[in-house]
């Protein structure tokens, strides 16, 4: 893992580490090493490129909150320790959705649904990248 090199070998100071990771993406295994090291990681991509809007399960969950299914998505990014998350949002009402988001409280039932998500949707892979894991 060239991550794992750049902090332990050089020995770089890391502020955070930006990367895909969404409800349909697993980032287990490098959120737990960020976290032994205390390095934030701020999610890329945290709809899914707007793929998370039209999802069944996390419709039916922001229906059960008075929410969009985008804002149940952030919300589950958002409870996590360590994680940030920097969703586009050019349009004022977007950025508000947005905010609202922090007012959902998910339940373990609603955990436990986002957690059933296929969790291999990667929506970045171009040409040059490495290989991933």
């Amino acid at each position: 893992m060239l991550l794992k090199k750049v902090v332990e070998e050089i020995e770089a100071p890391i502020a955070c580490n930006q990367v895909e990771y969404h409800v349909m993406l697993d980032q287990t295994r490098l959120l737990k090493y960020l976290a032994a090291k205390s390095i934030p990681l701020v999610s890329y991509c945290p709809l899914v490129q707007g793929r998370a809007a039209s999802n069944e399960t996390l419709e039916a969950i922001g229906k059960k909150h008075g929410a969009s299914a985008t804002q149940v998505a952030l919300k589950w990014l958002l409870d996590q320790d360590g994680v940030a998350a920097i969703p586009k949002a050019s349009r004022t009402e977007s950025q508000r959705s947005n905010l609202e988001a922090l007012n959902i409280g998910l339940d373990d039932e609603d955990r436990q649904a986002i957690a059933n998500l296929p969790k291999d949707r990667r929506c970045v892979s171009p040409g040059f990248a490495p290989v991933w894991d």
